[in-house]
């Protein structure tokens, strides 16, 4: 096994860099339209393959505000129970009618199958209404059309980071390329996993605790399809880029710019930082900065048992980063 400071290993990184292509900024150039254009062909079969799907597109789309909807529904038929309970329903008969509706047609209302479902706020005396609002002729379809894009983006995805990775690839040593083979597969669980997150946690419960701050007697929960599109593409965007956190501190390691002891005696620090990146990229509301926060701080120590496990070659690291230098 060859070692950081045997001779040999510079030997062997010069004859790796002397086996690397030679391609002049012209090269470069032609490679990169090449690569460009087969992953805007493939996209676009992807458009085409998804545009026939409006209503499974926006279905998915409208699934977290679907979630926020059916847990306050519920929490709405549950206090119509309580005050018939105590008697409250006695001297409401427009409270009676609500809670006989609400009962008769519960689980249709929840699955979704309920027909009708644009007079469900004046059928059930629950204020917010079932569909999102378009403001304006167009938004509605403009939305789609950028759903379509973020959809065909995922479908295509597999190619289109097959092309970009072909075109970076040529540039680098095989011991980068093999480091990039180790630590990818982690890249993309980490950023589906804050993807979903985003998608079924946090969206769900900011728009939840948004809703119940409007007072029903002056001010209608309407969420218009625009808004909620961007607050979806941010959120969950945003989820995904902070999941990446462990990689993050592992890397900054593995680079030797910041070692396991400095992570740990820069954690009150840390919790700042991640608790001021939360409240910028989230409504300006506690509760989706909490649930933004949180699984943060729960990435960060995941981190430190990264750094943990490594901390013993930091040496090396460090000595590896200055000879790059």
């Amino acid at each position: 096994m060859v070692k950081l400071d045997d001779p040999r290993l510079g030997e062997d990184l010069d004859r790796e860099e002397e086996a690397l292509p030679r391609m002049s900024f012209g090269d470069h150039l032609d490679e990169l339209r090449k690569r460009l254009i087969r992953a805007l062909l493939i996209m676009g079969g992807a458009i085409l393959l998804v545009m026939p799907f409006k209503s499974e597109v926006q279905g998915i789309v409208t699934e977290p505000y679907r979630i926020q909807w059916r847990i306050g529904f519920e929490n709405w038929v549950e206090e119509l129970r309580a005050q018939k309970a105590s008697g409250e329903l006695e001297q409401d008969s427009m409270g009676r009618e609500f809670l006989a509706f609400c009962e008769e047609h519960y689980d249709a209302i929840l699955d979704g199958t309920v027909k009708y479902k644009h007079v469900l706020p004046q059928k059930s005396g629950y204020n917010v209404p079932y569909t999102l609002v378009a403001l304006g002729g167009l938004e509605d379809m403009f939305n789609y059309m950028f759903a379509s894009i973020l959809f065909a983006l995922v479908l295509a995805s597999p190619f289109v980071v097959w092309q970009a990775w072909a075109f970076v690839a040529a540039g680098l040593y095989k011991r980068e390329k093999t480091v990039f083979y180790r630590y990818f597969p982690f890249m993309v669980g980490l950023f589906a996993s804050g993807v979903l997150f985003g998608y079924y946690v946090v969206l769900p419960f900011s728009l939840g605790f948004l809703i119940s701050l409007m007072n029903p007697d002056q001010v209608g929960a309407m969420l218009s399809v625009g808004y909620y599109f961007t607050l979806l593409f941010w959120l969950t965007a945003a989820m995904g880029l902070m999941f990446q956190l462990p990689l993050v501190m592992l890397a900054l390691q593995r680079v030797g710019l910041v070692t396991h002891k400095a992570f740990i005696k820069h954690w009150r620090v840390t919790v700042l930082l991640i608790a001021i990146s939360a409240a910028i990229f989230t409504p300006p509301e506690p509760v989706s900065m909490l649930l933004t926060a949180a699984p943060m701080v729960v990435l960060y120590g995941l981190g430190l048992i990264l750094t943990y496990a490594g901390r013993r070659k930091e040496p090396q690291f460090a000595a590896a980063a200055a000879e790059d230098k």
